[in-house]
């Protein structure tokens, strides 16, 4: 797979050297989430799922916006509001499931403003390079409305309870440098250079050992789910599938060769 898929898509996908960039393409709509927008990020995703030929995943928005959140004009189109956010949810918890489940690491690169699910996606993410003038607002109380996209698990586990509870309940808005602090983004740089940086990251990742960096992105991710003893368990069957692949083999020789 290679170049754009239908570069008038909500979505749009390519892969060049490892890297599958996912990027969310409506720039005029702040790359607001309506349903068109959740089966072309679903596709994208299980695309790269079941490309072997990727790597990494990058994420990041085009335009003005990372990602404003739901397209609140769609839901006020509706017939009936309630109905058409249950759909709109279900429809992006598919992609959700499937971006949490992918043994790829996610890079995410954000300029203006995460809002609503769009701060879901980041959060969803491995490793976020901001802008410095990026901003991240939970934004659902605001409407009346609360948390989807898994904001509601992902959030207090990023931050913390009490922090997580303060951003849902007050329309606080994070700058980057806060969101940096408060454990939400890796690494802040100028707004120009976001794409680069975020790029430059997801570049690294594909040149390392693919195999290692998703089961380890899979072992941190599925962390919450069991028990101490359990992860123990997991974890030995994991290194040792590692070891046999290759990719670890001439790492552990390169390692051992000054010694040798």
């Amino acid at each position: 797979m290679s170049g754009a898929v239908d570069g008038g898509a909500p979505v749009l996908l390519s892969v060049a050297d490892g890297v599958a960039h996912v990027e969310l393409n409506r720039p005029d709509a702040s790359n607001t989430i309506d349903l068109p927008w959740t089966e072309a990020f679903t596709s994208a995703l299980q695309q790269v799922g079941d490309d072997d030929t990727v790597r990494v995943v990058l994420l990041t928005g085009r335009g003005r916006m990372f990602c404003a959140g739901g397209d609140l004009g769609a839901m006020d189109a509706a017939p009936d509001r309630s109905a058409y956010l249950q759909e709109l949810a279900d429809a992006l918890h598919v992609g959700v499931r499937l971006l949490d489940g992918l043994d790829k690491p996610v890079v995410v690169g954000v300029h203006g403003a995460a809002a609503g699910a769009g701060l879901s996606l980041v959060l969803g993410g491995d490793l976020v390079v901001a802008g410095r003038s990026a901003s991240f607002v939970t934004a659902y109380t605001s409407v009346g409305l609360t948390p989807d996209g898994g904001q509601s698990w992902l959030l207090p586990r990023v931050v913390g309870l009490q922090r997580a509870l303060e951003l849902t309940l007050t329309p606080r808005r994070l700058s980057a440098d806060e969101a940096q602090e408060w454990g939400i983004v890796g690494r802040v740089v100028e707004d120009e250079a976001v794409a680069d940086e975020a790029h430059a990251l997801a570049r690294r990742l594909a040149d390392g050992p693919a195999a290692a960096f998703g089961r380890a992105r899979r072992l941190l991710r599925s962390s919450y789910d069991t028990g101490l003893s359990d992860r123990l368990d997991v974890e030995a069957r994991t290194i040792a599938a590692s070891v046999a692949e290759p990719e670890s083999t001439a790492l552990i020789t390169r390692f051992l060769s000054p010694r040798r």
